[in-house]
Order: structure tokens, then sequence, then C-alpha cells
């Protein structure tokens, strides 16, 4: 070590900071900051110029770590940035009501197709057809007995009207029996060559 070299060490007492030429090491001296005799022994990191030079590669390491340090931290605060502050990725809050438990609105009941319901009969609807090849006329459709009990002597009727509307008389027939929720194909002959149209008059049944 040349006897130029200022070496860096510290107080042995007090801590302070001490610089001193390389020859003058391992002397002891009164220290200029607290006064107490303290040797004077370098420091770990070397002093002078030589010091300085095998300062450097601990010095780079030091600055290749804190960079590490520093680019983690602004990669973590980036992330944390984007999924919020705790980095956990949080899914929104679920529906009160989700689509597969949510109950379908109930369906509208369907509408009755009957065109009169009385005392447990329904009449669907009807219409004149005339028999092919003939001249026969009916008024043709269906009876539904709505009950759960036998019907006896059923007996369905319409009346008839022109092409103006004016009545020209009436159609019948008539069933002997219908069971319970049972339905009655009814033909009841039109015996007005000018009827044009008919409309239910009435049902009625044996007691």
């Amino acid at each position: 070590m040349a006897n130029n070299d200022f070496i860096k060490g510290a107080c042995g007492h007090c801590g302070g900071h001490l610089e001193f030429p390389g020859h003058a090491a391992g002397q002891t001296v009164p220290c200029p900051h607290c006064g107490q005799p303290t040797s004077l022994v370098p420091s770990r990191a070397g002093g002078g110029t030589g010091g300085a030079r095998r300062r450097w590669p601990v010095a780079l390491g030091a600055l290749g770590v804190v960079t590490v340090v520093v680019a983690g931290v602004c990669w973590y605060s980036q992330r944390a940035s984007r999924d919020g502050s705790t980095g956990v990725i949080e899914l929104p809050p679920a529906s009160s009501q989700s689509p597969v438990a949510a109950a379908a609105p109930p369906a509208a009941a369907p509408k009755s197709l009957a065109v009169a319901t009385t005392n447990d009969f329904a009449i669907l609807p009807f219409d004149l057809e005339k028999t092919p090849g003939s001249s026969l006329v009916y008024v043709t459709g269906v009876v539904q007995n709505a009950s759960a009990r036998q019907r006896f002597g059923v007996k369905v009727t319409f009346g008839l009207d022109d092409t103006n509307d004016q009545p020209l008389g009436t159609a019948t027939d008539y069933q002997s029996v219908m069971e319970a929720h049972s339905e009655w194909h009814f033909r009841a002959m039109v015996m007005e060559s000018k009827a044009a149209s008919a409309r239910f008059a009435g049902i009625a049944e044996d007691k």
C-alpha cells in the first residue's frame, strides 16, 4: 500500500468518520470527534484510490440489486392497478336472480274455443256443411260434456238465417247418452234451402 494513499475508517468509540494516510494504519490517536483514543483501522471497504477501485464492483452489485427491487415494485404496482389494490381479480357480484333460478312467468291460460257453455256443456265452433253429391246441408260441430257424469237425451238446437240475417227456422240433433268428459260430433240437418248461416240456440238434456 503506498504511503500517500488515504484510508477511511471509523472511531471505535463514537463511530465518527476518520480518514488517514496509509502509513498511519494501526496507530492509536485521539478521535477528532469525541477525543477518545482510537486505533486507526481501515474500514472493510478499503481506502485510498486502491480502495475506491475495490469498492466499484460492490457498488455496481448493490446498484443492480436496487434496480431489480425497483423494477419488481413497479411491475407489482402496475399489476395491482389493473387487478385491484389487493392484486386479486374479483368476480362481479352474482345477480340476486340468476337466469336459471328465475321463475318463468306463468303461462297464460289458453282461451276457450267454445262458442257457448251452458250447464257443463261446451259448444265448439260449428258451420254449415253441404254433403258432396247431394243437396243435403247440415250444421256440423262438436259438443263437449265437461261434467264427471253421464248425460242422457242431449238435444242441441241452432237457429237458421238467410243472406239478410232473417230467421228461417231451426236445425236440431239428438244424442241419447254422453259419457263423462266426452265429445259428441253432431250433424243437425238443415231443411231450409235458403239457409245461409246458423247460430247456437240452446242445448238441453232429459232429467
